[in-house]
């Protein structure tokens, strides 16, 4: 990691979340920027319902892509582990097909995750635990390939063996990402007999809490906030809602987390799930006011995160202030900003130094190659009342492709919104704002 150079810093920029070690390395705590309070964190509120044995199991991050979201997922699950509980995390973009993700894979994936603490924990599991889940699927002809169906009959008949029903769930989970007929017939199966799939579930977490002196089991669904809207006859729907709308991912009786895409509370389908699943709200930085007015907490907290990867040294403080206030606190945009801004400035005749020339030419690209692309003249109406009143507005089509395309962002306390600056600058540019 070098932070002293043009050159080196524009590699520490990297859009990833932080997690393993570079979470000692670059992680700043953002939340009192965030929230207001250092007492009001929704990372605390699902830790402290994680620990404590609180009665909702089920917990929602909604956050916009590129808050920093997923860097808090990544450090609360260390914080999980470095206390002592269990936990697995799945980075659904990997483990499914998440334009095609089913209620059925979700729970495949739970039920691994139970398997697998059982396995490294080595607690024992007894044929009467999960009898009706080692039978699952060897009862229909047509549930699995003839060569699995096969083994699987032959490995049952021959007596149980807890090593041979984790490796036939790590096959179908292994299936997750397919769209065969097959696949098809497993979850139909699931979904019409989740009663008695959830029974050996439960058998196994009860297991799991009874060797880990009562402590539930956790299990993490990163990126489950990346199922992309669909359109269902003309209207805009999410799919991150209907998931929700049968119960059986709520009917679990284990801690369950999940970052879920913030457009979707703006659907008023959405307050039927918070009934059984806790919201928790991961806001941008405030880099000002509601009144427009500079915001100085928000400003210093994005320098400390800038200062972590790079001297400050490194930019004219007109530079480092543009950058922050020109990207509205999304810290995903801070780091293409830079890492922009030191190719530019490692390209000219000073390389010592990123100045507000470099500045401005990253976020030209920024503002006209990616951001301004998502919006057409129609959109202009609904753009100045959200800049005019600092609200969301009555169509949620539209508000909800606003904040899924960035072009809007949503702040903390009483929830307010505004353009994003570089779609503000462009509209005022081309005379489209209205005073």
């Amino acid at each position: 990691m070098d932070r002293t150079t043009i050159k080196g810093i524009r590699w520490n920029f990297s859009t990833q979340p932080l997690k393993d070690d570079d979470l000692d390395k670059f992680y700043v705590n953002t939340l009192e920027a965030r929230m207001g309070s250092s007492r009001n964190s929704p990372i605390k509120d699902i830790y402290e319902a994680c620990t404590g044995n609180g009665a909702e199991f089920t917990h929602l991050l909604l956050g916009h892509m590129g808050c920093g979201k997923s860097t808090e997922i990544n450090k609360l699950e260390k914080q999980f582990k470095d206390d002592g509980y269990t936990v697995k995390k799945y980075d659904l973009l990997t483990e499914t097909n998440i334009r095609n993700l089913k209620v059925e894979d979700i729970l495949i994936l739970i039920t691994d995750a139970l398997l697998g603490f059982c396995k490294d924990k080595q607690i024992e599991i007894h044929e009467n635990d999960v009898k009706k889940l080692i039978f699952f699927f060897a009862e229909e002809e047509d549930t699995i390939t003839k060569e699995t169906e096969k083994k699987f009959s032959a490995e049952a008949g021959g007596g149980f063996s807890f090593s041979k029903i984790i490796s036939f769930v790590a096959e179908i989970k292994a299936r997750i990402q397919n769209t065969t007929k097959e696949m098809t017939v497993i979850r139909n199966k699931i979904d019409k007999r989740f009663s008695e799939w959830n029974n050996c579930i439960e058998n196994i977490i009860e297991k799991i809490r009874q060797q880990d002196n009562g402590k539930y089991p956790i299990v993490i669904f990163e990126n489950f906030d990346k199922i992309p809207a669909e359109y269902v006859d003309g209207k805009i729907e999410s799919p991150a809602i209907s998931l929700f709308a049968n119960g059986s991912l709520t009917s679990i009786n284990t801690y369950m987390i999940y970052t879920f895409p913030i457009n979707a509370s703006y659907d008023a389908k959405f307050r039927s799930i918070t009934a059984y699943a806790a919201p928790h709200i991961f806001p941008m930085i405030d880099v000002k006011s509601k009144t427009g007015d500079k915001n100085k907490k928000g400003f210093d907290i994005i320098k400390k995160v800038i200062e972590k990867r790079a001297d400050l040294n490194l930019f004219d403080e007109e530079a480092l202030d543009l950058i922050i206030e020109k990207t509205g606190g999304s810290l995903r945009d801070v780091f293409r900003c830079v890492a922009e801004a030191a190719k530019y400035a490692g390209r000219g005749d000073n390389m010592n130094k990123i100045t507000a020339e470099e500045v401005i030419m990253a976020l030209n690209d920024e503002k006209y190659n990616f951001l301004t692309r998502r919006i057409t003249m129609k959109d202009y109406p609904a753009l100045n009342q959200i800049h005019r009143t600092k609200a969301e507005i009555a169509d949620f089509e539209k508000m909800n492709w606003f904040l899924e395309a960035h072009v809007v962002l949503e702040y903390n306390g009483t929830r307010w919104h505004d353009l994003h600056p570089l779609i503000y600058d462009f509209m005022y540019e081309h005379g489209r704002i209205e005073q």
